[in-house]
């Protein structure tokens, strides 16, 4: 793990990587306190807790995962309307569609694409 990949980031690439990671902290708090499966949370939050470790060190298949289980967090905080959670759902979901954006910008996607390019000097030798 080297720290000054992410200090080294572009501020939007810092930005999307702090805000999945802050969407999921809030989906997995609420989660835990509002619901009777609390046997999965932990479980989720050691995937979020190794997802957020290759997403610092700007891994471009950590970004396209990142993407789609933000997505997927989408539509299990739709799940919180139904039962009548109104306000949790629509910032569950607001955090979730603004690290997708995020992530899919063009800026972080460049970043994330070039850092993840394997190094032509070591293919060589």
């Amino acid at each position: 793990y080297r720290p000054e990949i992410f200090f080294s980031m572009p501020q939007k690439a810092k930005i999307a990587v702090s805000l999945w990671l802050v969407s999921w902290i809030w989906y997995l708090m609420t989660t835990y306190n509002l619901t009777n499966d609390q046997d999965n949370v932990p479980k989720m939050a050691i995937a979020v807790a190794i997802l957020v470790i290759f997403l610092s060190q700007a891994q471009n298949w950590a970004r396209i995962i990142a993407v789609m289980i933000s997505a997927m967090g989408i539509l299990f905080s739709s799940l919180f309307f139904f039962q009548g959670f109104i306000m949790i759902a629509t910032v569950d979901v607001m955090l979730f569609a603004g690290a997708i954006i995020y992530l899919m910008t063009p800026t972080v996607a460049r970043h994330f694409k070039q850092h993840s390019a394997p190094d032509k000097d070591k293919e060589e030798k």
